[in-house]
Protein backbone atom coordinates (compact mmCIF):
# COMPACT_ATOMS: atom_id res chain seq x y z
CA UNK A 1 0.00 0.00 0.00
CA UNK A 2 1.40 3.59 -0.82
CA UNK A 3 1.14 6.17 1.38
CA UNK A 4 1.26 10.22 1.62
CA UNK A 5 2.39 11.78 4.05
CA UNK A 6 0.90 15.32 5.20
CA UNK A 7 2.55 17.55 7.59
CA UNK A 8 -0.62 18.30 9.83
CA UNK A 9 1.03 20.69 12.58
CA UNK A 10 4.68 21.13 13.83
CA UNK A 11 6.23 23.66 17.01
CA UNK A 12 9.57 24.17 17.77
CA UNK A 13 10.70 25.51 21.13
CA UNK A 14 6.85 25.63 22.38
CA UNK A 15 6.41 27.55 25.71
CA UNK A 16 5.43 25.43 28.74
CA UNK A 17 1.58 24.75 27.13
CA UNK A 18 0.43 23.80 31.56
CA UNK A 19 0.71 20.20 32.97
CA UNK A 20 -2.01 18.14 31.39
CA UNK A 21 -3.10 20.62 28.72
CA UNK A 22 -3.58 20.09 25.46
CA UNK A 23 -0.86 21.11 23.22
CA UNK A 24 -2.42 22.78 20.53
CA UNK A 25 -5.93 22.69 18.85
CA UNK A 26 -7.07 19.33 18.55
CA UNK A 27 -7.17 18.19 14.99
CA UNK A 28 -9.68 16.01 12.72
CA UNK A 29 -8.16 13.62 10.22
CA UNK A 30 -8.68 14.52 6.67
CA UNK A 31 -10.69 11.85 4.40
CA UNK A 32 -7.95 9.15 3.63
CA UNK A 33 -6.01 9.22 7.26
CA UNK A 34 -5.71 6.15 8.53
CA UNK A 35 -2.89 7.18 11.39
CA UNK A 36 -0.48 9.54 12.58
CA UNK A 37 2.87 9.69 13.07
CA UNK A 38 3.88 12.38 15.87
CA UNK A 39 7.80 13.12 16.68
CA UNK A 40 8.33 14.88 20.04
CA UNK A 41 10.97 16.21 22.18
CA UNK A 42 10.96 17.87 25.49
CA UNK A 43 12.59 19.64 27.87
CA UNK A 44 11.76 17.86 30.87
CA UNK A 45 11.46 14.14 31.33
CA UNK A 46 7.52 13.50 30.88
CA UNK A 47 4.64 10.98 30.52
CA UNK A 48 3.40 11.98 27.05
CA UNK A 49 -0.04 11.52 26.44
CA UNK A 50 -3.00 11.49 23.18
CA UNK A 51 -6.12 13.04 24.03
CA UNK A 52 -8.91 11.97 21.85
CA UNK A 53 -12.81 13.00 22.03
CA UNK A 54 -15.55 12.44 19.48
CA UNK A 55 -16.96 15.56 20.91
CA UNK A 56 -19.10 13.86 23.83
CA UNK A 57 -16.86 11.55 25.80
CA UNK A 58 -13.23 12.38 26.13
CA UNK A 59 -9.84 10.08 26.71
CA UNK A 60 -6.38 10.20 27.61
CA UNK A 61 -4.19 7.32 26.58
CA UNK A 62 -0.64 7.30 27.22
CA UNK A 63 1.99 6.53 24.88
CA UNK A 64 5.93 5.24 25.77
CA UNK A 65 3.62 2.75 27.97
CA UNK A 66 2.50 5.56 29.88
CA UNK A 67 6.84 6.24 30.85
CA UNK A 68 8.32 9.60 30.96
CA UNK A 69 10.49 10.47 27.91
CA UNK A 70 13.72 11.45 28.40
CA UNK A 71 14.64 14.98 28.52
CA UNK A 72 16.27 16.44 25.12
CA UNK A 73 15.50 13.07 23.25
CA UNK A 74 13.70 12.63 19.97
CA UNK A 75 10.83 9.83 19.73
CA UNK A 76 8.48 8.53 17.23
CA UNK A 77 4.97 7.58 17.83
CA UNK A 78 2.61 5.88 15.17
CA UNK A 79 -0.85 5.22 16.14
CA UNK A 80 -4.20 4.92 14.22
CA UNK A 81 -6.99 7.63 13.81
CA UNK A 82 -10.87 7.86 13.54
CA UNK A 83 -13.35 9.99 11.29
CA UNK A 84 -15.23 12.02 14.22
CA UNK A 85 -12.40 11.79 16.53
CA UNK A 86 -10.25 15.24 17.29
CA UNK A 87 -7.05 14.21 18.83
CA UNK A 88 -4.28 16.28 20.56
CA UNK A 89 -1.40 15.88 22.70
CA UNK A 90 -0.13 16.68 26.50
CA UNK A 91 2.94 16.30 28.74
CA UNK A 92 2.10 15.64 32.51
CA UNK A 93 5.31 17.51 33.86
CA UNK A 94 4.75 21.23 32.72
CA UNK A 95 7.73 21.97 30.46
CA UNK A 96 8.80 23.22 27.13
CA UNK A 97 8.21 21.37 24.53
CA UNK A 98 11.32 21.29 22.21
CA UNK A 99 9.79 20.08 19.19
CA UNK A 100 6.53 18.64 17.90
CA UNK A 101 5.29 17.21 14.69
CA UNK A 102 2.10 15.49 13.52
CA UNK A 103 2.37 13.76 10.02
CA UNK A 104 -0.53 12.01 9.05
CA UNK A 105 -0.89 9.34 6.70
CA UNK A 106 -2.96 9.13 3.79
CA UNK A 107 -3.30 6.15 1.28
CA UNK A 108 -3.13 6.20 -2.10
Amino acid sequence: MAEKIIRRTEVYDLAAPGSDTDIFTALEPRGGGYAWRVTVALTVASVFNVSATDGTTPHIWGLNASAALNAADLYSFEHSVSPGVSYSYQIETDGVVEYLAVDELVSE
